[in-house]
């Protein structure tokens, strides 16, 4: 079992020293040829955040007293902001901020249906797109196949920008839930509390602005510069002469006299399919 141990080590390291060598010969990706999937993953990590986050508009109050701070109630694509309280042990009483799902009753208008389409798609393509282009330095795609992934982030970058109808949407201009919010406090408090007409830019929408950009930039990128690229393979021929001296005490002695050739080519790094 010892010796049997012994082989399987021996035989780990060699393997270990080919994958080694294997690897320092491999061509380096640069940072000019990753560019695009720098810039598309920055863009995905934005649109998620603009998707997913119910901070995508906001609504601030404009009216109460002189020691009431103004209140701003948030609302995403497909998430509101709500509140939650929670006894904790240690802390007492908390009040969490929370993502609530709309109410099955909500009025989802056809500019907010679309947002939420537009925002999917770019979420589901950028994220399958932008998950390859991460790979590109260990699977070396073609040209062309760069340049599809290129249009690719195009499109997403246009679907980020549809998504921002939702400004144009219900969620934005007459909020249902602004109204009860509007009417419930009014009516339980002393405190006549009014909040803008129309909303205005959260984080989430601004999120989704420098998405855009992202996705174009990263676009652009893809269809300008060259993919990562293998090494390319290599052939060295070697002339070994040996010659045989028999000395005076009749010992002979071989000498091996080995004369490397110049590295040939013979494949390319990488074939445009």
């Amino acid at each position: 079992s010892f010796s049997l141990g012994i082989k399987l080590f021996y035989s780990t390291f060699l393997s270990l020293s080919y994958l080694i060598g294997v690897w320092n010969t491999m061509a380096r990706p640069t940072l000019k040829s990753l560019s695009p999937a720098i810039f598309a993953a920055v863009a995905f990590t934005l649109s998620w955040f603009a998707g997913i986050w119910c901070h995508f508009v906001q609504f601030t109050s404009t009216s109460g007293t002189s020691s009431t701070s103004p209140i701003t109630v948030n609302f995403g694509i497909w998430y509101y902001q709500g509140y939650q309280v929670v006894d904790s042990p240690v802390q007492g009483t908390v009040v969490l901020q929370t993502c609530n799902q709309y109410p099955s009753g909500t009025n989802i208008d056809a500019a907010w249906r679309s947002a939420r389409a537009f925002s999917t798609m770019t979420l589901i393509i950028g994220g399958i797109v932008t998950f390859f282009a991460l790979l590109s330095g260990f699977l070396y795609p073609s040209s062309t196949s760069y340049k599809s992934g290129g249009l690719a982030f195009l499109l997403c970058c246009l679907f980020q920008g549809l998504s921002l109808l939702l400004l144009d949407s219900n969620a934005c201009n007459y909020n249902e839930m602004i109204d009860d919010l509007e009417k419930s406090f009014n009516d339980s408090n002393s405190i006549h509390l009014d909040f803008e007409e129309t909303c205005s830019l959260g984080p989430g929408a601004k999120c989704a602005i420098a998405s855009t950009v992202f996705w174009f930039v990263a676009g652009v990128a893809a269809l300008k510069v060259e993919p990562p690229r293998r090494g390319e393979i290599t052939q060295q021929t070697q002339d070994v002469t040996y010659t045989r001296t028999v000395g005076e005490d009749g010992t002979a002695v071989v000498e091996e006299h080995v004369v490397k050739g110049e590295p040939v080519p013979v494949s390319s790094g990488q074939a445009d399919v």
